[in-house]
């Protein structure tokens, strides 16, 4: 009889509910503290289990701005403390979110703000969209102005902790789905895009979060097709919850890095990431199956990549150009975009790198690329040497040199040609704007006893 009652009272508690979602909503948000700001819901519909759906959601700060938008979406409450009007940050069990634009900002110490959204997230609905939120081409000056605006951005959150959210001190224990939604977060002075958002997660603060997630599209920093992320932040016995987590970056556009040239050969990068999210570390590997740039063309290239701050790092690089072989390392900075790049080539063909020129021989070759991030920023210098060949019938014994290449400005230095008999050397070739400039020409004998000079007159070709 007792059970008997008190089924009947829960079943017409459940029933009373059903009726009064929106009031109920009102009053559990009234009561909380975790949101600040005023929320506003078109329409509420709940049923007898304690799942809620609505429409329409919107999340406005203290001074009026929306910094939330949720079409749609639905959400799951602990039915006791709905009946005893005693709301909690763990009341809700279970939210799903649908087609939702989501600002965030992360502090120093990783904490979490909701903020409003960018005039670069309004851009993502866009055609066209991450060329139009890309740093591609930006000059420094301007990456620079950028960068100290999201600074000041980032102090003045300081300053107003918490404005619109705050979870210190309570317990959140959530599943968490996100449905092709819209993300933008800010965090470390850098900004990220990602749209086509599926996100699962569960979150115990006082454990673990555990989350799946895939990105159709992301901009900002970078420009790619998409993303996987999938492991678990650790929240339990540190004072900064630490990363477990790997991701995979699909089809990224090298020129969005600012690698100073027309680059849109895709990269895929493949990382891990361990330690505090406030500076985690991260390992993997990059993988192209073609890489072009004026006058190289690379097959096949692998390396691994290591993360530190700021830093991201190429090692064992190796890839397929002109029938032989090219290893490679270097580094790069995702906040100043600047680079730096070493290579040794080796049994390069001549006759594949420059077709129709009747030269055969094989050459090897170093290799250092620097750069701010721009074309006219970039400089590129190394040493060459090959082994006997021909040029056309012509034998010779040996070719070397240094080359020095600054924005349409491309110089050979100390180039010497050794033939049989005789050499020819000259300290200056250039190349600027398609147009050859040379210095004098000297040839000599094996002694090095001067033979005849060539002195390149203006506006002849030898």
């Amino acid at each position: 009889m007792i059970l008997s009652v008190l089924a009947l009272f829960l079943l017409v508690a459940l029933e009373v509910l059903s009726f009064t979602a929106a009031a109920l909503f009102n009053r559990a948000i009234k009561q909380q503290d975790m949101l600040r700001g005023t929320i506003r819901v078109e329409r509420l519909i709940s049923d007898i289990t304690g799942h809620v759906y609505f429409t329409n959601l919107e999340w406005y700060d203290q001074n009026g701005e929306r910094i939330l938008s949720i079409p749609s979406g639905d959400f799951r409450v602990r039915l006791w403390d709905v009946i005893t009007h005693h709301y909690k940050s763990t009341t809700i069990q279970e939210l799903n979110i649908y087609n939702a634009n989501i600002s965030l900002h992360f502090d120093e110490a990783m904490r979490l703000d909701f903020i409003r959204p960018s005039p670069d997230m309004k851009k993502m609905q866009e055609e066209d969209w991450q060329k139009k939120v890309s740093l591609e081409g930006l000059s420094e000056e301007k990456r620079r102005a950028i960068g100290e605006a999201r600074r000041r951005m980032q102090q003045n959150k300081m300053t107003r902790r918490w404005q619109n959210f705050n979870a210190t001190g309570k317990k959140i224990k959530l599943k968490l789905n996100v449905h092709d939604s819209r993300f933008e977060i800010l965090a470390q002075h850098r900004h990220y895009l990602m749209n086509h958002v599926q996100l699962m997660s569960s979150i115990d603060t006082t454990k673990k979060m555990v989350l799946a997630m895939t990105i159709g599209g992301f901009g900002g920093i970078m420009i790619g097709d998409g993303i996987t992320l999938n492991g678990h932040v650790d929240f339990h016995g540190e004072d900064v919850p630490t990363a477990d987590l790997s991701a995979v970056f699909y089809a990224v556009d090298p020129s969005s890095l600012g690698f100073g040239m027309n680059l849109h050969d895709k990269m895929t990068l493949d990382a891990y990431f361990s330690g505090p999210l406030t500076h985690p570390l991260g390992t993997g590997s990059l993988s192209m199956d073609e890489l072009s740039i004026p006058g190289l063309f690379f097959t096949n290239v692998r390396g691994d990549i290591s993360y530190d701050n700021a830093m991201l790092n190429f090692t064992n690089v190796s890839a397929n150009v002109f029938d032989g072989i090219l290893t490679a390392h270097g580094d790069y900075n995702l906040d100043t975009r600047y680079y730096h790049i070493y290579g040794t080539g080796s049994d390069l063909s001549a006759a594949k790198a420059l077709p129709g020129s009747g030269l055969s021989c094989r050459v090897a070759m170093d290799l250092m690329v620097a750069s701010d991030g721009s074309s006219k920023g970039t400089l590129t210098s190394g040493s060459f040497q090959s082994s006997a060949g021909r040029y056309h019938m012509l034998p010779f014994e040996q070719i070397t040199g240094t080359f020095h290449n600054a924005y349409r400005d491309l110089r050979f230095y100390d180039v010497r040609l050794s033939f049989a008999g005789f050499n020819v050397a000259t300290d200056g070739l250039r190349i600027e704007n398609g147009r050859l400039a040379l210095s004098p020409i000297h040839i000599t004998d094996k002694d090095g006893s001067p033979l005849y000079t060539y002195v390149h007159e203006k506006g002849n070709t030898p």
